[in-house]
């Protein structure tokens, strides 16, 4: 069955996105969201995302996302389908939502990370060499229904996904959608610059303390750096503000492997990207994570020193 068959079948749906949703899981979601008001105005849909940057409210629909699930949602009762966007496990799902997913009628996983089972919904449509679940998504609407707010969504989640096109999961099937998406009349100059290319005064000031404390290792292959609390205290800012510091500190030449930790919760996140060698999602697994060959992320309890000295460890074992 299609997405469309799907819907065609239910009148409530819910959407859920991963933690601490970065670009690609605000336009995923966003972007099903979007569809199904355009296309499905029988059908009531209701968005769960935890916080996220501020610049991604430029897409439609993402007003409207509710912070956290709650067992009084849909008047108490399952929902008939249920859509889990960019999130390879249940443990990952953001907005308090895997006992959602786990009693709705029908599911449907969209998604692009290779630590993905496979096997998550009543439907999976996983692919791990696309750019973003956006693209896994566009590719599997019927793209004459796919309206401009739709497109901004999926623009959105392609364009952070990529790196603005720069990762080397960009694709010519990447491009294509892009074309498309374009040719639907997507507000592609305003999103990229104001979502992906522009930072808040405090996320600029944090960036450039990061980037000052920076260390390399392993013989200039590794950048890494982290932040503590205290720090984030200093300069007020939250986890969500930081979320794109790991694509600053991959800027610097020469460098395989880009770290960077942060506190999230009572513990430190861990960000972790690589250019063309090291697989940073068997890394990001040693940590209870996962993600994709070149960019993943994990957890730890530990104090980022340690933390630091592990990962500087299983990185030269790949090299």
């Amino acid at each position: 069955m299609t997405i469309d068959e799907f819907l065609s079948e239910a009148k409530t749906v819910a959407i859920f996105g991963h933690v601490r949703p970065d670009g690609d899981c605000v336009g995923s979601t966003t972007g099903i969201y979007n569809y199904i008001c355009d296309n499905y105005p029988q059908v009531k849909a209701d968005l769960f995302l935890e916080s996220f940057p501020e610049s991604y409210r430029i897409v439609r629909g993402s007003s409207d996302a509710k912070n956290l699930y709650t067992a009084s949602e849909n008047g108490g009762v399952p929902y008939d389908l249920v859509f889990l966007m960019d999130t390879p496990s249940f443990e990952r799902i953001g907005a308090g939502g895997a006992e959602c997913i786990k009693s709705a009628k029908k599911t449907i996983n969209v998604d692009h990370h290779i630590s993905n089972p496979l096997n998550l919904c009543t439907l999976n449509l996983v692919e791990p060499e696309a750019s973003s679940a956006s693209e896994v998504l566009y590719v599997n609407l019927d793209k004459n229904k796919v309206s401009k707010e739709t497109a901004n969504s999926l623009y959105l989640g392609i364009v952070h996904d990529t790196g603005a096109f720069k990762f080397s999961c960009t694709g010519k099937r990447t491009m294509q959608v892009v074309g498309d998406l374009i040719e639907k009349g997507v507000d592609f100059a305003k999103i990229v610059n104001e979502t992906y290319y522009t930072r808040t005064y405090k996320q600029t000031l944090v960036t450039g303390y990061v980037m000052e404390h920076c260390k390399l290792g392993l013989g200039g292959k590794v950048v890494y750096a982290h932040i503590t609390p205290e720090d984030m205290a200093r300069f007020d800012v939250t986890p969500v503000e930081l979320s794109n510091v790991i694509d600053t500190i991959r800027e610097v030449g020469g460098t395989e492997v880009a770290l960077f930790l942060y506190p999230v919760n009572g513990k430190y996140k861990i960000s972790l990207r690589s250019n063309y060698i090291v697989d940073v999602n068997a890394i990001a697994r040693e940590f209870g994570g996962g993600g994709h060959t070149r960019a993943a992320g994990g957890d730890t309890a530990e104090a980022p020193e340690k933390a630091i000295e592990k990962i500087l460890s299983l990185i030269e074992k790949q090299l």
